[in-house]
């Protein structure tokens, strides 16, 4: 295994300011994962001007705290530029509240969305089959699992679907390094295997890791074996400001040259005003889609 600093010395430099198991840059707090999610989509489509959504365990986490249920935002996202939206989830309590999120949006009739019940690992393949992502669809997946929910055979599905050439399905991947040891050695009431999350027994090699080399690890796993161009992981913090324990890694992949940058850019402005459109269209109207 390459350790940090060597992961991405083959990519150009202005891309990754920072090595690949520095956290400094990617400190973000719990209560704002949805909000670093919904602007980064927004500025993903202020680029694309079109994109699909796909959201494998998209019922919300906790109703009690605003704002941080992630599909709501990002379909409520203005200006509403994502064409195709999928929902899935396994709770029926959560199949319900995707159904009242889809019921009160306004454009029914001009985008296409679909509320899925039933593992995400099984209904991925009818998501991609529908003919709705196509090779130049710009594709946002999330996948925020709460453990070892996401099948690799799942990821590896994401990662080939488009032909070689094409920009892949971008990722957004929860990782969770502040729990994951208790459910390897079997703590937990999990019942997913953990030989099915990673793609055989190769986890064992994470027990005896600390959760930014695990994160690392499933980074270079992103870039080598899905071929991602840009992967980067994001800490998620029990507290603001970086306070308290790392809880989880986000790990962001993408193909496009950009993205890292907009994450970036995500990062930093995610609890201040929204900006205002005319100017990222200015700023952004260059980059190549």
């Amino acid at each position: 295994m390459t350790d940090g600093n060597e992961l991405f010395d083959d990519l150009p430099v202005q891309y990754f300011p920072q090595t690949i198991s520095q956290g400094g840059m990617g400190q973000v707090w719990t209560q704002h994962k949805a909000q670093l999610i919904a602007k980064y989509i927004y500025l993903f489509t202020i680029i694309t001007h079109h994109g699909a959504y796909i959201d494998g365990f998209a019922g919300p986490k906790n109703r009690d705290l605003e704002d941080s249920w992630a599909a709501e935002l990002v379909v409520q996202t203005e200006p509403r530029r994502l064409r195709e939206i999928f929902l899935c989830d396994l709770d029926p309590k959560k199949i319900e509240a995707l159904h009242e999120l889809v019921a009160r949006q306004p454009d029914l009739e001009q985008r296409h969305y679909e509320v899925l019940t039933g593992d995400f690992n099984d209904r991925i393949s009818y998501v991609l089959a529908s003919g709705l992502i196509k090779e130049k669809t710009a594709t946002f997946c999330l996948l925020d699992q709460y453990t070892l929910e996401c099948h690799w055979s799942t990821l590896v599905t994401l990662a080939g679907h488009k032909p070689v050439g094409a920009r892949k399905i971008e990722i957004f991947y929860f990782l969770a390094t502040g729990w994951l040891h208790r459910s390897l050695n079997g703590h937990t009431v999990n019942l997913d295997r953990p030989d099915v999350w990673w793609g055989g027994d190769g986890w064992k090699e994470l027990l005896s890791a600390s959760g930014e080399k695990i994160a690392i690890r499933m980074a270079e796993r992103f870039r080598d074996e899905l071929g991602y161009r840009f992967v980067k992981p994001y800490p998620i913090y029990e507290r603001e400001k970086g306070g308290g324990k790392v809880m989880f890694h986000m790990i962001h992949a993408s193909d496009h040259p950009e993205a890292s940058k907009l994450m970036a850019r995500a990062h930093r402005n995610v609890t201040l005003a929204p900006e205002p459109l005319e100017q990222l269209e200015m700023e952004l109207s260059q980059i190549d889609p």
